[in-house]
């Protein structure tokens, strides 16, 4: 045996040696090389291209990092020893003065400015969001584009003093939607380099971030909202109840993956897990349904029908009505301001 052993030993170690060999194709580090020619080649023959890849790549670390691209701007000013400076100084406050007396942003807003090469000043525009809640905003440029222009939008907490990035936003007219995170306010900065002569159009708009789970439903079709109290007062309500005719469609508010059950006081109910296979993403909770459209296990989109609507479980007692509930890695949240029509941008 030992002999079989020592024998078959230097057989093996030379196939993995013959496979590693075989592996090691002279050919691969000239094809990746050519292929980062090719790449280098292609940007540099066309500029647009340059300018969008450069584009995305500080979009992705600001937003990875948290840092508004003004920032990196306010660094490149110490950098040259301007911070310090008459203008540095009156740069570095222009938001703090704009925050000040900010621009309120209604459910539709459109503002046009132009900010003057001879002016230092920043633009705010502020708002007060509920979590769920969608802001959808559009920046556009209306000059020759050859100044910077620092876009962003901000959050701060309620009894918080200081303001984090949200998000910086691009500014040639592509539509980017934010969904409020946390409840509390959130603002909007515009503020061009020393210097800069620019102008630009704002729309922002703000609504639901979810369609309403009930086909033809509306908000004012809720009829008992989040954390009223239940059984005497022995529990909490962990949703809102929606109320319509028996049989209306009940539709998925998100992609995911289905699971049912008709026990407890939910009834006939579904679970609808959202993210990566039903992972990691929120949970819609459906109850006191009728009838089932899906199965446990089930993959869906946003919109198929689930179910409809009923009485079952312990609502045998009050008119046909959907609970809808929204689970989220803290808990249950109030799922009102998700509902509603999404936000519908001013006309440019």
């Amino acid at each position: 045996m030992n002999a079989s052993k020592d024998t078959d030993t230097p057989a093996r170690t030379r196939f993995r040696a013959d496979d590693r060999d075989r592996s090691r194709s002279p050919l691969r580090p000239w094809l990746l090389l050519l292929l980062l020619a090719a790449l280098i080649a292609l940007l540099a023959s066309r500029p647009e291209l340059r300018r969008d890849a450069a584009a995305s790549a500080r979009s992705a670390v600001f937003d990875g990092l948290n840092i508004a691209p003004r920032r990196i701007y306010a660094w490149r000013l110490w950098l040259a020893g301007l911070d310090d400076s008459a203008l540095g100084r009156r740069w570095a406050s222009a938001v703090e003065r704009a925050g000040a007396d900010p621009i309120v942003l209604g459910e539709r807003y459109r503002d046009t400015h132009r900010f003057a090469p001879d002016t230092i000043e920043a633009r705010v525009y502020r708002t007060t969001l509920e979590r769920g809640r969608q802001l959808a905003l559009r920046v556009t440029r209306t000059d020759d584009d050859r100044d910077r222009l620092y876009a962003s939008v901000e959050h701060r907490s309620d009894g918080d003093a200081d303001w984090s990035t949200v998000a910086s936003l691009p500014t040639d007219g592509t539509r980017r939607r934010i969904m409020a995170e946390a409840d509390g306010d959130y603002r909007v900065v515009l503020q061009p380099e020393l210097a800069a002569d620019v102008a630009f159009t704002l729309a922002a708009a703000t609504g639901g971030s979810l369609a309403f789970p009930v086909e033809g439903a509306a908000e004012r079709d809720i009829g008992s909202g989040f954390g009223a109290p239940r059984d005497g007062g022995t529990r909490d309500h962990h949703g809102v109840d929606i109320f319509a005719a028996r049989g209306t469609p009940v539709r998925a508010v998100a992609d995911g993956r289905v699971r049912t059950g008709t026990e407890g006081i939910g009834g006939n109910h579904v679970w609808l897990s959202s993210g990566m296979l039903g992972i990691g993403g929120a949970r819609y909770y459906y109850a006191h349904l009728d009838a089932f459209e899906v199965e446990s296990g089930d993959s869906v989109a946003a919109g198929d029908v689930l179910g409809t609507v009923g009485n079952t479980g312990n609502a045998r007692t009050t008119p046909p009505h959907l609970h809808f509930g929204i689970y989220l890695s803290g808990g249950p949240v109030d799922p009102a301001p998700f509902l509603g029509p999404p936000p519908r941008l001013p006309a440019q």
